[in-house]
């Protein structure tokens, strides 16, 4: 079925927007007001303060790379035996969809952190909804770059993985890209928010079909790239198997010119 330009130029529109620039440094807005999970309204900037925070945007419903990406660092938050949430560090995870509700956001967390099994303070965690500005605050102030698209009315929204940490006061320690978090590199990582260090840029990742440059924040689809090496190696390998033939046919008239036997395949 053919696509539309329309269509097309939606979808270009939102591969535009859908990045991760990293801006080490930058401050986050304490002023922006959110809702968390119990209904209560909060700022930022409340959040902050005592310890560092890794942040997670992402939405609750999400069917795609939000449920690998919040599986693994719980996963990884498990492990850090010697840094407990609530009390090293907090916890954020900040939905992108202003539908979503308070409601919604303490089923998600109820749901999640039975996984923990009482290893970490739920106060620690933090589920937050919010208006659209609001969202686009934090999520700007962090170089997170998301894109809705509407297909009738399925409404889906097009985001990269990927963490931040937080120092105390609220400024961009560090990144790690990506929906798989190592526990030495998030250990790492939280240690140098807590003592409001910066860190370094984080390595070029591969998110889906798209590739994000650490440095400059370009995007270019990687499709293309996997045909060409699919590609390759399908020339590869025939002529691979022609090589193979040729060796057996000469194989084959040496044999009949001394009388002898074919060989088989």
């Amino acid at each position: 079925m053919a696509v539309s330009a329309s269509a097309q130029q939606t979808f270009k529109d939102a591969l535009a927007q859908m990045k991760i620039d990293q801006n080490i440094g930058a401050q986050v807005p304490l002023d922006a007001k959110f809702t968390d999970e119990h209904g209560q309204n909060i700022q930022f900037g409340s959040l902050l303060g005592k310890r560092p925070v890794i942040l997670l945007p992402m939405f609750f419903l999400c069917k795609g790379v939000c449920g690998k990406e919040t599986d693994n660092l719980l996963k990884t938050i498990a492990k850090l035996e010697d840094m407990q949430v609530g009390r090293d560090y907090d916890v954020v995870l900040l939905s992108i969809n202003p539908k979503e509700t308070p409601e919604l956001a303490l089923n998600k967390k109820t749901s999640l952190l039975k996984v923990m099994k009482g290893a970490s303070n739920d106060e620690g965690y933090h589920f937050l909804t919010g208006e659209m500005d609001e969202i686009r605050k934090v999520t700007n102030s962090v170089g997170f770059g998301f894109a809705f698209t509407y297909d009738g009315s399925d409404v889906r929204i097009n985001h990269p993985a990927g963490l931040m940490f937080l120092t105390p006061s609220g400024k961009v320690s560090q990144y790690i890209m990506g929906s798989d978090y190592a526990k030495p590199e998030v250990a790492d990582a939280l240690k140098l928010a807590a003592a409001e260090k910066m860190g370094r840029k984080a390595e070029t990742v591969l998110l889906g079909c798209v590739m994000i440059d650490p440095i400059t924040g370009q995007r270019s689809l990687v499709i293309e790239n996997v045909i060409r090496l699919v590609a390759g190696l399908f020339a590869i390998g025939t002529f691979a198997w022609i090589g193979m033939m040729i060796v057996k046919s000469r194989r084959d008239e040496a044999a009949a010119a001394k009388g002898g036997t074919p060989t088989r395949a």
